[in-house]
């Protein structure tokens, strides 16, 4: 057997062998996400580059914008050729790229080393979420969503949690590459032993449940009908609308997430006057928030089997969170008082994106369970490319009018996404197996 044919699984995991699964997964994205982390070394890295924050921008914006071409690729490859073998050589290859970091000497290499780490990281931009989907039936989905989750917004809490304790000892940017490499090789060995995939046949059903197999849908729905190239792929995605009026809106609404990531220790530093030390352990207090609400979010969600009322009742708190916390900028906050509104919001955006994720998934699932990875490629592109363009601008605003003034065009984003969220419906397998007339009398399928 090759080393791809014993990582397929060829029958549907149950039990403690399937949440293992969706905890490897996980961890995967931890990883995926932490080796990218820039945020608290800021205040150390620019002056190294001799980079202002907008040269830093416009540099962001250039990695978002190839991130987002590779994913383009990934998304497909991942869906065609399964999910895990594109996760390890895209986490092999970024591991040991996180220590080339300590060969950087000026601006030149700098860019190189971080915007190839930038193209592999789209190459996996959708394999992580298909993962998730394909190892969650709809009963447990917006839990499982809850949990991957955790990958990007651990490795955010992660590197700030890291920083705010080794920051004050060391001093350097460089302490912090020496850590994320040796730790990042740890978090990779069990990923690389143990995650495995399913068989392309598993990958096409859709699950209700554990005890429920495979949802009766009209017909099965087998390998061969995979597109057999980026372009038809996307062309099978892109045709359906929901896909557009779930991804767009709450890409726009990822302004204020992705401020936070990339800048949210200079935010501190300059609206609140925190040290960089403080500065970091202040973000990671929001982190911790998001965390903590996240598997709680989802188990909730997936209790009731309600996605749309909870992201909408979410949206609704985050905005009113930042009602009451844009006027305090340029005051000196009690630190108690920011890390009850820092936790606070990061529980609101939990409640906000867990449940879209999971309707997300379930939406991709009705159009057909052959284009998972591509769909959340396609998110991954309409993120990349948004964030791209707005990175440069958000520097701009906040060097010209202040951090305040995107704070407001990220509100704007929120009430945006709500509205949008209200004319989206939920995922119903019934509809699409009512839309497809079986020819013949389908033969039962189980897991």
């Amino acid at each position: 057997m090759t080393f791809k044919e014993k990582r397929t699984l060829h029958e549907y995991p149950l039990g403690a062998h399937r949440w293992a699964l969706l905890l490897l997964t996980v961890l995967a994205v931890i990883l995926a996400s932490y080796e990218f982390q820039l945020a608290p070394v800021l205040p150390y890295l620019l002056p190294f580059l001799h980079l202002s924050k907008l040269g830093y921008g416009y540099f962001v914006s250039a990695a978002l914008l190839i991130s987002a071409i590779s994913a383009f690729f990934g998304g497909p490859l991942a869906d065609r050729y399964g999910r895990v073998v594109i996760i390890d050589a895209c986490l092999a290859v970024v591991t040991a790229m996180v220590f080339s970091n300590l060969f950087i000497v000026g601006l030149k290499s700098f860019l190189f080393v971080r915007i190839t780490m930038s193209v592999v990281a789209g190459l996996m931009a959708g394999a992580g979420a298909a993962l998730v989907r394909d190892m969650s039936p709809r009963l447990s989905r917006a839990l499982a969503f809850g949990l991957l989750t955790i990958g990007p917004i651990g490795a955010n809490f992660l590197a700030a949690w890291i920083a705010g304790v080794t920051l004050p000892i060391y001093q350097t940017w460089t302490s912090q590459m020496w850590i994320m490499g040796f730790l990042g090789i740890g978090m990779y060995i069990p990923v690389l032993l143990y995650l495995k995939d399913l068989s392309p046949e598993l990958r096409m059903r859709i699950y209700k449940s554990e005890a429920a197999a495979m949802e009766a849908e009209g017909r099965a729905i087998v390998a061969a009908e995979i597109p057999g190239s980026a372009r038809e792929a996307f062309l099978a995605l892109l045709k359906h609308f929901e896909p557009w009026l779930l991804v767009w809106p709450f890409t726009i609404s990822l302004s204020l997430y992705i401020a936070i990531q990339a800048f949210g220790p200079l935010i501190f530093t300059e609206s609140f006057h925190y040290t960089p030390g403080e500065a970091a352990a202040m973000c990671s207090w929001f982190w911790a928030g998001n965390i903590l609400a996240l598997a709680i979010v989802g188990y909730v969600s997936d209790s009731l089997q309600i996605r749309k009322p909870i992201s909408v009742l979410g949206t609704i708190m985050v905005c009113m969170v930042l009602v009451w916390w844009i006027p305090t900028f340029g005051e000196a906050l009690p630190r108690a008082t920011m890390r009850i509104v820092a936790t606070t919001l990061g529980c609101c955006l939990a409640i906000l994106t867990v449940p879209w994720a999971a309707q997300y998934s379930e939406s991709l699932e009705e159009i057909s369970p052959a284009l998972q990875a591509t769909g959340w490629a396609f998110y991954g592109l309409a993120t990349r490319g948004y964030l791209a363009i707005s990175v440069p601008i958000m520097v701009i605003v906040a060097g010209k009018y202040g951090w305040p003034t995107w704070m407001k065009f990220s509100l704007g984003a929120y009430i945006f996404f709500g509205i949008a969220m209200c004319f989206t419906r939920p995922g119903r397998t019934t509809a699409r197996a009512a839309a497809r007339k079986p020819e013949t009398k389908p033969q039962p399928a189980t897991a």
